[in-house]
């Protein structure tokens, strides 16, 4: 049964990496991006995290994150997980990591961010041809 008020998306951001610091517990997103590269498809990109920060959040929710090709509707992920929010006024910080993320073809790709079953949020990813061969 959905939630009466799902939690607010506050974050949903593209980056090569992120770093929690040890003594702090901040992130440290590394190389954030918009669009994606490749010479040649289908290809496999090495690394891709996804930092997404929730708030106004009321007990266990059930979340999830994938990524579709816009075009075809084809599953690139998704990850299933629940986010535990003691208090609607804290700040949940996730962190995904997918390596050797296959892409089929260049397109616009969209990463979705859903709560007990709510599209909290989505944003766009564009992966083009690259124009040069590398050296």
């Amino acid at each position: 049964m959905p939630t009466i008020n799902p939690p607010l998306l506050l974050a949903l951001v593209l980056c090569d990496s992120t770093i929690r610091e040890v003594g702090s517990g901040k992130i440290s997103l590394i190389g954030t991006f918009n669009s994606l590269f490749a010479h040649h498809f289908p290809c496999v990109h090495p690394t891709l995290s996804v930092y997404a920060a929730l708030s106004d959040g009321r007990g266990m929710v059930p979340c999830q994150l994938r990524m579709t090709c816009l075009e075809t509707g084809a599953k690139v992920f998704g990850v299933n997980g629940q986010v535990d929010f003691k208090d609607p006024t804290s700040v949940a910080e996730l962190c995904f990591q997918f390596n050797q993320m296959p892409l089929e073809k260049p397109g616009i790709y969209s990463i979705e961010f859903f709560a007990d079953g709510e599209l909290l949020g989505n944003r766009k990813l564009k992966v083009e041809q690259a124009k040069s061969q590398p050296q």
